[in-house]
């Protein structure tokens, strides 16, 4: 199947898209988890899209024991991270990222920021799903409440123990979901986009934030970095980042492949270790501090 038997590491072929094969993988080994999203912000009821994430769940929990459908999710169960794609959108990557949650403890939902009607194939489809959510960045926060909302009710999850995690996009999406408020204990942002259309309001965002940036990054610029760090300090947001100066963008992402390209991204294990190591501890820590 391309997973061990503790859905503990992702042994599978990487890849930034999905295809059949991963589809297949993703069919045994997680459970489908349809939520509708918002379509737009431009109208009072700009209708909805259909979207559908991937529900993984730690191996000591019988799959009876949790419910997409129930409606809430209940304390005492287990803490649950969103999972939020690149703008490649769910791909065998991603799955990767899920495996070394749940073997941690956490339930984990890769949600769909697009919509199970956009799964782009290559990169120019990825460009032409990417622009409207990061062009719009309230579009971009209601896509991933959507997902942390379906994330809160399932049973078997404790809705009062949430985080969320993100790469690139989706690191911008997390970043969002703080801003307005969601209700998490901490969230982590892997290269995720920094500059935003919807700044925090003082008091609004009240959870831990642990951000990993890289200093070789083409996608996010480090001159985004000054006026990030004076958002979240004039909004007394517990926030603390962490530059790997030699790392690009996609340094977690082993389908990039370890090449170096200053205008491109590409993977860098040592990197990715360490920021792993990083955001399970501060998970850990949020969980305790609540």
């Amino acid at each position: 199947m391309g997973k061990d038997s503790g859905m503990g590491a992702w042994s599978g072929k990487v890849g930034l898209f999905a295809d059949d094969a991963l589809v297949d993988d993703l069919a045994r080994a997680g459970r489908a988890v349809a939520y509708a999203a918002p379509a737009g912000t431009g109208e009072p009821d700009g209708g909805t899209v259909d979207c559908e994430g991937r529900l993984f769940l730690p191996n000591r929990f019988e799959a009876d024991d949790f419910d997409a459908a129930s409606g809430g999710g209940r304390s005492g169960g287990v803490p649950g991270v969103l999972l939020l794609h690149e703008y490649t959108g769910l791909g065998s990557y991603l799955f990767r990222s899920a495996a070394r949650l749940v073997q941690a403890g956490y339930a984990v939902l890769c949600a769909d920021l697009y919509g199970k009607a956009l799964r782009p194939a290559d990169r120019e489809q990825a460009s032409a799903c990417l622009r409207p959510l990061r062009d719009d960045r309230a579009l971009l926060q209601l896509r991933a409440r959507a997902g942390l909302d379906a994330l809160a009710g399932v049973r078997g999850v404790d809705a009062g123990r949430l985080l969320a995690m993100g790469f690139s996009l989706g690191g911008g999406a997390t970043l969002e979901l703080v801003r307005s408020g969601a209700p998490l204990r901490g969230a982590a942002s892997m290269y995720g986009y920094l500059s935003t259309s919807q700044q925090v309001t003082p008091g609004v965002a009240h959870c831990p934030v642990l951000v990993h940036l890289a200093g070789r990054d083409h996608v996010v610029p480090l001159r985004d970095v000054e006026p990030f760090v004076r958002e979240m300090a004039d909004a007394n947001v517990d926030c603390r980042m962490v530059l790997h100066a030699g790392a690009g963008h996609g340094f977690c992402n082993a389908a990039y492949g370890t090449e170096f390209d200053a205008a491109a991204s590409w993977h860098c294990p040592r990197t990715e270790a360490r920021a792993w190591d990083d955001v399970l501890r501060f998970f850990e820590e949020c969980l305790r501090a609540g």
